[in-house]
């Protein structure tokens, strides 16, 4: 039974049982501080925690509520013996009215990523899940296997050794070699984590095999140092982590202020791909439809037309079209909208400059342009964008 508190105190005492030691404990921790800073009055109970250090919140703390990554059945009674609200942001476990949950919609992670490699045209995928030591219930796997399959690819999942020394990839890598060696090429990897792809990556590069050409590789999650730390950066699903983290505060607060538990998970939807040099070619066995999408990236600063393209190609407009939908699944228009999104994306991701600088450097023959054109691709504005987006920005100026 959980504890209703008879008032509505002045302010909230709040329990943080979350990692603080990865990109993605710290992106949900950086959520819950944004509503707490726009709604005041919180203050936090938490110690540094990683992985391997067994969280139990005190018996004798007393607070008004908790979120937590609850990863273990210790963890769970810890907290049930307080009978405070409670919200879960973990993948581990199920989601109960006792402990809801708030997560990234580990599903629709999968789909997108399936969808990334089928629209590029490659008709291998791997797949390589999360570490035996982690326990997790993979929901991404089957999403990935179904756009692919459904698209008539080919699937590879990787399959690690449970008679290792330890289960994670530092024991993992003699395997791990095997099977980058033993698949088809042209492959698209799906990695659970940025770890991972790193391995992958570093696989790559000593036996000789070309990323992203031969081997394109995108991680389900997102470690900026990780990846900074690659031989390549490597692209990611945006799983709005921060946005987690803000709406597991709001629905612990609507609890605590007597609200029912919802019946089922609230699912942050992934934003999309960003994409980086791990993924950043297409494969096709069209010449001249590479030869399109590398002009297309080489003037994404320009407002450029598929008119552009035929005149530098040299080739009617319909067959452009036919080959672009064969290949590609899309067509050059598509392509050049895309193309230019992502432009904007990353300057309100990486950068402080205004709109109206944005606009200029894109390409837009003014702000409002830039505006419109934003608002009808994403259905967000700019500014709604680079809100959602913070942690970016500190990243690039660190």
């Amino acid at each position: 039974m959980i504890q209703r508190i008879p008032a509505y105190p002045d302010r909230l005492r709040i329990a943080l049982l979350i990692l603080n030691e990865s990109h993605w404990s710290r992106s949900i921790l950086d959520g819950v501080a944004r509503y707490a800073l726009e709604h005041g009055n919180w203050d936090f109970w938490m110690h540094p925690r990683g992985i391997g250090a067994p969280p139990t919140l005190p018996d004798d703390w007393r607070g008004h509520g908790v979120i937590s990554r609850i990863s273990n059945e210790s963890l769970r009674q810890s907290i049930a013996q307080h009978q405070l609200p409670t919200i879960n942001v973990s993948w581990h476990g199920v989601h109960s009215r006792r402990f809801p949950k708030v997560i990234a919609d580990p599903s629709g992670g999968g789909k997108i990523a399936g969808e990334f490699f089928v629209q590029r045209g490659f008709e291998n995928i791997g797949y390589i899940g999360p570490p035996l030591c982690y326990s997790y219930q993979d929901q991404v796997l089957p999403e990935v296997v179904k756009s692919a399959e459904g698209a008539g690819c080919r699937t590879y999942q990787f399959a690690p050794d449970p008679a290792a020394p330890q289960p994670d990839f530092d024991f993992q890598r003699t395997r791990l070699v095997e099977w980058v060696r033993s698949l088809p090429k042209p492959v698209g990897i799906v990695a659970w984590n940025t770890i991972q792809a790193r391995e992958i990556i570093l696989t790559c590069g000593a036996e000789g095999i070309n990323v992203p050409n031969d081997v394109a590789i995108l991680a389900v999650e997102d470690d900026p140092l990780v990846s900074k730390l690659s031989p390549i950066p490597i692209s990611y699903i945006e799983q709005r982590v921060e946005q987690v983290g803000y709406e597991a505060a709001k629905e612990l607060q609507r609890i605590i202020g007597g609200g029912e538990p919802s019946d089922d998970p609230i699912l942050i939807a992934p934003e999309g791909i960003v994409e980086k040099a791990s993924t950043n070619t297409v494969f096709a066995s069209d010449a001249l439809v590479r030869q399109a999408v590398q002009f297309i990236q080489r003037n994404s600063d320009i407002a450029i037309t598929v008119s552009d393209l035929t005149r530098h190609l040299d080739v009617s407009r319909r067959s452009l079209e036919e080959r672009f939908r064969k290949v590609l699944k899309r067509s050059p228009a598509e392509e050049i909208r895309m193309t230019r999104l992502n432009v904007l994306k990353a300057h309100l991701r990486q950068t402080g400059q205004t709109l109206a600088e944005i606009s200029q450097q894109a390409g837009f023959s003014c702000e409002n342009a830039m505006l419109r054109f934003f608002k009808r691709m994403t259905g967000m504005t700019p500014g709604e964008f680079r809100r959602n987006h913070p942690q970016d920005l500190l990243d690039n100026a660190s």
